[in-house]
Formats: structure tokens, sequence, C-alpha cells
């Protein structure tokens, strides 16, 4: 067995995933991660079904199933089985700790948001977008600034003993082939992701800073988007949009509800846009055939801004400026 720790979880897994393992714990474990024989389906019973082509699922249970590379079952928020259809072993990895981590979250009751995260001192700052956004992108800028990683793609925040937090989690990024080369990464790749891919998809793990493995309390969020205008700007939103927005960037929404969450959901939602401010992070469209800025020079500028927000009022990861804080409008 493999011995892993992510998202507040002690993980014992029968699967290498590409992150850095722990040594031998006789502790028990939250997660174990099993090779098995998975169904192809769930059988139709008690509580709804909800079926796609890429995922099953009804309250505490969720079925993943890739064609020619894994199929994975996911139960109670313990228990994930494995069974390999073809895909080799990154691949195999890499879809596990995606769609059927997100469903294991969620089964223990924690909100999931499709964002990147940093540590400050003051807690983390969350980097929400949908998928070509930015957010690992601008992510690992900063942690290339001494922001430690505290998740690169998703997000568990839960508002356990009335405080909202959220877990680190692997302390690996995925960060397509366009930003390795065009940020001269190339020599931090640790490997690529998935080789079936075609070039043009291909990703590469590349490790990152990490967190620790202690839970931060949640004191900003940022909302990445792009349109026409030249300049970058942050702009602070008032807890209704907030809500909004923060619903519109639920990693696998559908599922969270097919799974029986949405009440916990919108618990910890809500207690976020109330509590946590949140601002739109607006850049200029990237038009790749006639890219007017070097990407490079565009994710600096946006780290820029990020960074001046923080330590306007709060903390890059080991300074001494005073605890981070965004204003949000008055209502």
């Amino acid at each position: 067995m493999h011995h892993y720790h992510a998202y507040g979880l002690r993980i014992h897994s029968g699967i290498a995933f590409p992150f850095d393992p722990l040594p031998d714990s006789a502790s028990a474990p939250d997660l174990v991660v099993r090779i098995g024989t998975v169904p192809a389906s769930l059988p139709d019973g008690l509580g709804n079904l909800v079926r796609t082509p890429f995922w099953q699922a009804r309250p505490g249970v969720c079925l993943v199933h890739v064609e020619g590379v894994v199929r994975c079952l996911v139960s109670g928020g313990r228990h994930m089985l494995v069974e390999p259809l073809g895909g080799d072993d990154p691949a195999i990895a890499d879809i596990a700790s995606g769609a059927p981590f997100t469903a294991l979250l969620q089964q223990r009751g924690m909100a999931t948001l499709h964002a990147a995260a940093v540590a400050t001192e003051a807690g983390a700052v969350l980097l929400c977008g949908p998928s070509g956004a930015g957010k690992s992108s601008l992510a690992a800028v900063l942690v290339e600034r001494g922001y430690p990683l505290l998740s690169d793609n998703l997000a568990g925040v839960t508002d356990a003993s009335g405080r909202l937090t959220m877990f680190p989690a692997f302390g690996r990024q995925r960060l397509s082939a366009d930003v390795v080369y065009q940020m001269r990464w190339r020599h931090r790749v640790q490997r690529e992701v998935r080789t079936e891919l075609p070039v043009k998809m291909a990703k590469y793990w590349v490790p990152a800073q990490p967190a620790g493995g202690a839970p931060l309390p949640v004191r900003a969020a940022f909302v990445l988007g792009a349109d026409d205008r030249p300049d970058i700007r942050a702009e602070p939103v008032p807890p209704c949009r907030a809500f909004w927005l923060l619903c519109h960037n639920t990693e696998r929404k559908r599922m969270m509800i097919a799974l029986g969450q949405p009440r916990t959901h919108f618990r910890v939602l809500s207690g976020m846009a109330r509590h946590v401010p949140v601002a739109l992070l607006r850049r200029p469209f990237l038009r790749p055939r006639t890219r007017s800025v070097p990407l490079r020079h565009l994710l600096d500028a946006l780290a820029d801004r990020v960074d001046a927000l923080l330590r306007e009022a709060g903390s890059a990861a080991g300074s001494r400026h005073p605890a981070p804080r965004l204003r949000t409008p008055r209502r």
C-alpha cells in the first residue's frame, strides 16, 4: 500500500498517485483505495440514480467510468475501488485523483470548488474559474513568488466548528504544454500526465512548494475572467453576486446534487459569500494566433495585481505585513 495525506485525509492506496508518499503509517486511514472489480453500472434501487456517459451517482455512492482506461467506485466517503480497463498507470492515477476524489469530498460534506489555491499567513486565497481560465498557471507564478500551494484544480471547503476552512491537497500542479514551454518551466517538469493524449492536449506534472497538512481559514477568493479591455482589473462583488459566482464555479455541481449534498453545499457557499471577500479578476482575452502580449508578461501582471491586493492589507507567506483582506462594496 502507498500512503498519502491530502484534503485532511490519511490515504492508504493500492495504486500509486503522482504525489509525494508518506512513510508507512500504522494509523487508521480515512480513505482506502483498492484495486478490484467494479460493476459496469449502479443497480436501480433506493434513492434517485443519476446517469451520465461519464459517471453515475446516488446518495452515498458514485461510479466513474472512462472507457478503455479505468472504472472507479466511490462509496461512503471512505472507500474507492479501482478497476483498470487497459489504461497505463499515469492515466489511471490521473483520472482517480479527479472526478472520483470530487465525489469523495462531496460525500464527506465538503463544498467542492473548481479552484486553485495558495496559502498566506492569514489563510487560503482561492483562484476560481472554468477550465482554461488560467487558475493553475497563475497559481504556479504565485508559488514562484513564495506562496505555498494549497490546491491545483479542486478546493474542498468545509464549515466544521463554525469556521470556513480548507485542507491542502496534493503538492503537484497539472500544467499544459503551452504554459510549460512559454514560461520556460521545462526543467521543472516531473513527467507527462497522460501519454495517450494528443500533443496539443498534453499536460505535465510540476512539483510545487506544499503548504503542509494543517487546515487554513478561507480568507479571499478571486474569480478569473477575460474580456476585450486591455487592462487587468480586480472588481470586488457584493455577497449576493459572490454566492452566484461561487455556485457557478462549483466542481461537478450535478454530481453533488445526485449525491444528496445540495443543502450542505448551499450552507458552505452562503457562508463564504457573507464572510469571505470575493472579487472578479479580469484580464484581456488571449488569442493564440494574434497574441499581442506574451503569456509570461500577462501572468506576471496578474500575479502582480493579486500580490498587491494581498499586500495592501495582507501578507505574502513569510512576510511581515498584516493579515490579507479584500474590501467588498456595501450593498
